[in-house]
């Protein structure tokens, strides 16, 4: 019996060990096919396909499933970063210009472009993982994220704090960014991909 415990520790310290490695490796791929920038979209959606199949409990080489998800996301994911990134800049200017000017009418703007700039956000965290796991066009995947980031208000509050407490530990403690560097974007997506999983499952067999 003492040497079948021994067996099963083992036998874990090995499953720990080689799982550590594995999001390692994605995190450090994920990192670099997001450097041209352009692609961020489809590295995001990619990450996401990997991430929610390995909470799902199917087994797979993460980092070869990763390259091949990125190869198919391309396009997708290119052209729904583009639009976001487009609608990003857009807003940010017209928010910048708004709040400088001085009337009552400009601020009434300015609160039209803030309410515009939440649902920015809420469709952002939604697409790419949307894009990872179902097959739609690049619009209709927009229009999915947001109206599921509204009529799942919990989760989707979830995910923010997710966000928002990473980001905190990356401003106010620098060895957090180490960590994310090495580890972290990966293991941040894989923690969030629980409550995406929740989220999709009304929509997996429709």
């Amino acid at each position: 019996m003492k040497a079948l415990s021994n067996s099963n520790t083992t036998n874990t310290i090995i499953d720990y060990l080689h799982t550590f490695w594995s999001f390692a490796a994605l995190n450090i791929v994920f990192l670099l096919t997001c450097l041209p920038v352009i692609t961020i979209g489809s590295a995001l959606s990619s990450l996401y396909f990997v991430v929610i199949r390995e909470a799902r409990g199917e087994s797979g080489y993460l980092v070869r499933t990763y390259i091949s998800e990125f190869k198919k996301n391309l396009k997708s994911g290119t052209s729904a970063f583009l639009l976001l990134f487009l609608a990003g800049c857009i807003l940010l200017f017209n928010a910048a210009f708004w709040f400088f000017m001085d009337s009552i009418i400009a601020m009434l703007i300015f609160g039209i472009i803030i309410a515009a700039c939440i649902a920015f956000f809420l469709t952002f965290l939604y697409t790419f993982p949307l894009l990872g796991r179902f097959t739609n066009s690049t619009i209709r995947t927009l229009k999915n994220a947001f109206y599921i980031s509204i009529t799942n208000l919990k989760i989707t509050g979830g995910l923010l704090l997710i966000d928002s407490f990473v980001l905190c530990l990356c401003i106010f403690l620098p060895t957090v960014r180490v960590f994310m560097l090495l580890f972290g974007f990966a293991f941040v997506a894989y923690c969030k991909s629980f409550l995406f999983i929740k989220v999709f499952e009304p929509y997996e067999n429709t």
